[in-house]
């Protein structure tokens, strides 16, 4: 695989052009810089202390001549590792040393998600994910819960919606993918696919759930006084020792590690009222008498000797998060079979890993909606926050996107947030403009006429009209100051009514014949204005 990139010359469009050939065709990537799986504050913590995060090799964009594609990667040492969403399936790229120690003139490879050969993994009743042996654990740490449980739940606040991570690279993770940059690159990933599978879920009325790395800890070092060092540790001894830390600030805490466990690959305490395990919990005293914080999780990069694609690894942390949100595994009779018919494969939350990539893999099933839906309905707001992330779903045009209609699907002029990514807050294709871009679009999805009024006159605004070649309404002008409105009661000053009585008089100035005279009293009236702002 060979790459040819250049920058592009105006920084408003895509920052980055990116070509190469595969798989018998040109992909012709158009990227810009995309820090959206972290907080504005995100912050990087090492053994020398904190430090702001440098993100600028994190991009997303498209695939130039594939309508609804999508990408989602970074760039290092001018290598682009990331994952491709197209028409014909997903693609991912990623470093060939990750698979071979083989001398090659090649330094990336490119695979399509169909022909993955996914690790076996262990057979038994936990599969993949042992959060079936860690519940068992969990209830003999608990004291009764009844009390908690049986809490109500205010009014759920919508505006809050999301969950603040920290996460911790062990030695043995940073020492699997050798810089913090690339540690950076990695957590990236993980979160644009985790967010991508539950921001377009609707839990029961909560919609546009996300995650946010708030701070990542890397440890860059081996510390042999470090409890979490040894290497021979068990997933659940090692998840206990590191949730003893206090984890309360966070919504949620995650170790990232590079340990062979012979068949799971994450871990996580399912999601519970109070301080009990999942999101929101805070550091309490167990029945052990010890003190932990039962909102944490861990996930491995390794399996039987070997490393997991990046897909797996997304896949997994998106399952032991959706134990951390309230949902166990799709088993029993409402919902073990679920998926099983009609070739989709099962929902993310069967405890099982499959042998292949199906359609289901990256959904939650009804059952795990349900489930997840009660605990963030008794939980969430505890600890989200309010986004600060432009989000499909919201029903305003942010940047990077074309158009938002919240979650209607019937729209003729846009993509739904229902959309697979690279879709959803897009123009549907053929039309020119959606409503949700602004008053001048019309339901025909085309641009309403020039001339025609799209917001009306008012005492102290001009009427505004369009003007045929965009979507947008333009803003009001203000009438003349001093305009004489509501039946003689108030004027007019720069577009806002004011009472007559409060408004500086200079008609005697104005009236004199001396030259500098309406000078003079335009500016005490600005004087006037400016401090009226100013209250």
């Amino acid at each position: 695989m060979h790459l040819r990139t250049r920058r592009a010359a105006q920084p408003q469009h895509y920052t980055l052009q990116l070509d190469f050939s595969a798989f018998h065709r040109t992909f012709r990537l158009r990227l810009r810089r995309n820090a959206a799986a972290f907080s504005q504050n995100f912050m990087v913590v090492s053994e020398n202390g904190s430090t702001s995060a440098d993100l600028s090799h994190i991009y997303s964009g498209i695939l130039e001549g594939d309508h609804g594609s999508v990408c989602h990667g970074s760039v290092l040492q001018g290598q682009f590792e990331g994952t491709i969403h197209t028409d014909n399936g997903t693609y991912h790229v990623e470093p060939v040393h990750r698979y071979t120690s083989n001398q090659t003139q090649h330094h990336s490879i490119i695979y399509h998600e169909d022909d993955m050969v996914l690790p076996p993994i262990r057979p038994g009743p936990d599969g993949f994910c042992g959060a079936d042996h860690l519940n068992v654990l969990a209830q003999n740490l608990r004291p009764n819960e009844k009390a908690a449980a049986s809490r109500t739940r205010r009014t759920v606040d919508e505006s809050k919606t999301s969950c603040l991570l920290h996460l911790h690279a062990d030695h043995l993770y940073y020492k699997r993918f050798k810089s913090v940059e690339a540690v950076v690159a990695q957590v990236a990933s993980y979160m644009q696919a985790v967010n991508d599978i539950c921001d377009k879920v609707d839990f029961d009325g909560i919609k546009l759930i996300n995650f946010k790395v708030k701070s990542l800890s890397v440890m860059t070092e081996e510390d042999k006084n470090n409890p979490l060092y040894p290497l021979y540790i068990g997933p659940e001894k090692l998840l206990s020792l590191f949730s003893e830390s206090n984890w309360g600030n966070f919504c949620l805490s995650y170790l990232l590690t590079n340990r062979d466990y012979s068949g799971v690959l994450g871990l996580a305490w399912e999601g519970k009222a109070g301080n009990w395990g999942g999101i929101c919990s805070k550091h309490t005293t167990l029945r052990n008498g010890r003190a932990s914080t039962l909102n944490t999780g861990l996930v491995t990069v390794q399996n039987y000797g070997h490393s997991l694609p990046s897909r797996l690894v997304q896949l997994t942390l998106a399952h032991e998060l959706g134990h951390s949100l309230g949902s166990p595994h799709d088993e029993g009779s409402n919902c073990g079979d679920l998926g099983s018919s009609g070739g989709k494969g099962r929902y993310l939350m069967f405890p099982h890993a499959t042998d292949e990539v199906r359609e289901n893999n990256d959904k939650f099933s009804h059952c795990s909606v349900r489930h997840i839906s009660k605990i963030l309905k008794l939980k969430k707001d505890d600890c989200f926050v309010v986004s600060d992330q432009p989000i499909c779903g919201n029903q305003i045009v942010e940047a990077g996107e074309e158009c938002d209609v919240g979650h209607n699907d019937t729209d003729l002029c846009c993509f739904s947030a229902k959309e697979p990514v690279g879709v959803r807050c897009r123009l549907k294709p053929g039309k020119v403009c959606s409503p949700s871009q602004g008053l001048c679009c019309g339901q025909d999805c085309g641009f309403k006429p020039s001339g025609l009024t799209c917001d009306e006159e008012t005492d102290c605004l001009r009427e505004s009209v369009c003007s045929g070649l965009s979507p947008l309404c333009p803003e009001q002008t203000a009438k003349e100051n001093l305009t004489v409105c509501s039946e003689g009661t108030r004027v007019c000053m720069n577009g806002v009514r004011h009472p007559t009585s409060t408004v500086p008089r200079c008609d005697s100035t104005c009236s004199t014949p001396l030259p500098n005279s309406k000078t003079m009293c335009a500016a005490m009236l600005h004087s006037w204005s400016r401090e009226k702002k100013k209250s």
